[in-house]
């Protein structure tokens, strides 16, 4: 009876490691402002140390090399490399935008972001009025599997395996038809262009997402980006629905 109790119990802390993860990139990937910054560098240590054993080591390595990078950066440092890799708008090697990324036929981008919109809704989010970015911004793609991974944690805890399967079945499709084939390819890029803590960002994003693909045993079909020779090679009191982002409507 014990091992049976234990066994959610840490489902639910790699879930919320995940989670954590998550957020932790959207807000690394998000243009550097005081708030942001100060937020991922407030729980870079803390999200290092639980993922001891709740990770794969080389996925535990990007996140120490995340928190390396953060310490002595300073905003203006920051904000001058987010520029220097993506521009003030997309460029066609770095794009922060899935239908900007290996979506020529121009037919597919709204069916895109209606397919999102359609995963959105289907756990109660709306894009907020005063969202900064769109839905196909790879930092809202970012915290929509932050916030599945946390309901997937929250779900363990208190509900039964059917509403845990429904969330991991959402994880699984998002990750296979939007952020698993073109995230991978962007962080590539960032990787090529960018050191400091947007390249450890970047690698970070690939191998978390790496160990995604493999522990949802899916295989995202990868973009191919036109013009980008770049992409050729536990936390008990947190509650994300007092966090300031994209979405409303969040409920566990």
């Amino acid at each position: 009876m014990t091992v049976q109790t234990q066994v959610p119990a840490e489902e639910a802390a790699r879930a919320l490691v995940r989670s954590q993860i998550y957020r932790a990139l959207a807000l690394a990937f998000r243009h550097p402002e005081a708030d942001g910054v100060r937020a991922l560098a407030e729980m870079a240590p803390a999200l290092a140390a639980s993922a001891v054993g709740r990770v794969p080591d080389p996925v535990r390595e990007a996140l120490s090399d995340l928190r390396a990078a953060l310490d002595g950066a300073t905003l203006e440092s920051l904000q001058e490399q987010y520029v220097a890799t993506f521009g003030h708008v997309t460029v066609p090697d770095c794009p922060l935008y899935e239908t900007a990324c290996g979506m020529g036929d121009p037919f597919l981008q709204p069916q895109t972001l209606a397919d999102l919109a359609g995963f959105y809704r289907a756990f109660g989010l709306e894009m907020a009025g005063e969202a900064r970015e769109r839905a196909d911004h790879l930092t809202v793609e970012l915290e929509f599997m932050h916030y599945l991974a946390y309901r997937e944690a929250y779900a363990l805890e208190h509900h039964g395996p059917e509403q845990t399967a429904a969330i991991h079945d959402a994880q699984r499709g998002f990750l296979e038809a939007h952020l698993g084939r073109w995230a991978p390819v962007l962080a590539r890029a960032v990787s090529a262009r960018a050191d400091g803590a947007l390249g450890a960002a970047a690698r970070l994003l690939e191998r978390l997402l790496a160990h995604e693909v493999k522990h949802w045993g899916i295989l995202p079909a990868p973009v191919v980006a036109e013009g980008a020779p770049l992409m050729i090679p536990p936390l008990d009191d947190y509650d994300p629905a007092e966090e300031d982002d994209d979405f409303t409507g969040r409920e566990p």
